[in-house]
């Protein structure tokens, strides 16, 4: 489930939330992503939203901003351009519903977004460049991107799903050297989960013990097509 953008002060609004093969590897370190275009202006964050910190612009962009063979689906809202500050991995999500977050993403009102979708037969859709921010966890979308998983926390991931977001992870190692290792706290650095930021990420149980504990099954197979 992703978490809205933190807002700015004095403004009040409701607080729904929306959580929102082998050959990878050789493509990722070698090929410039298929798609070129990027997304729209987006829209630009107060003071507030954006943090402490240095300004996003200064951060040096690296590696691939799209993944190659996936569907790129980019968004005109909701996502803050240029707003990775650093890249410490990869943060997963459960839907918490079934189908494309696309159109829900591109509504203005919703004020949330994700990097990357995983359809429970293993589609992956792209709605953010990897060099921009999105808007899922609260405080922690400055340094992770993020994947929301289609279905229920009360139902595990697919064989699919797993195979598809240890592709994307495959391909952040490959193209922003994340570690082929668990993150347990915002501090530290590999594939975390929602629920690891606690309250400064929204406070969430996302996406829930059933998926949080295949966090294992997929690095095993991130570790299969990533061969160390």
């Amino acid at each position: 489930m992703t978490h809205r953008k933190p807002k700015p002060r004095l403004v009040s609004r409701r607080t729904a939330m929306a959580c929102t093969g082998g050959g990878l590897i050789a493509t990722a370190l070698g090929a410039v992503a298929g798609f070129s275009g990027g997304p729209g202006p987006g829209r630009t964050e107060t003071q507030d939203e954006r943090g402490a910190g240095p300004p996003a612009e200064t951060t040096p962009e690296r590696g691939q901003a799209w993944m190659p063979e996936v569907t790129h689906k980019p968004l005109a809202v909701n996502f803050t351009p240029g707003g990775i500050r650093e890249m410490r991995g990869l943060v997963m999500h459960v839907q918490e519903g079934e189908n494309s977050l696309h159109d829900r993403f591109s509504d203005p009102a919703v004020e949330c977004s994700s990097h990357f979708w995983v359809s429970q037969s293993g589609e992956i859709e792209q709605y953010v460049s990897a060099h921009d921010r999105a808007w899922a966890q609260a405080a922690g979308n400055p340094s992770w991107l993020s994947v929301e998983t289609s279905g229920f926390a009360r139902r595990p991931l697919t064989a699919q799903q797993v195979h598809s977001v240890a592709r994307i992870y495959a391909w952040g190692m490959a193209q922003h050297e994340w570690p082929l290792e668990p993150a347990s706290t915002p501090l530290g650095r590999g594939f975390g989960i929602h629920s690891m930021g606690g309250r400064d990420w929204g406070g969430h149980a996302c996406p829930g013990l059933l998926r949080s504990a295949q966090t294992g099954e997929i690095l095993s197979a991130v570790r299969e097509m990533y061969p160390l």
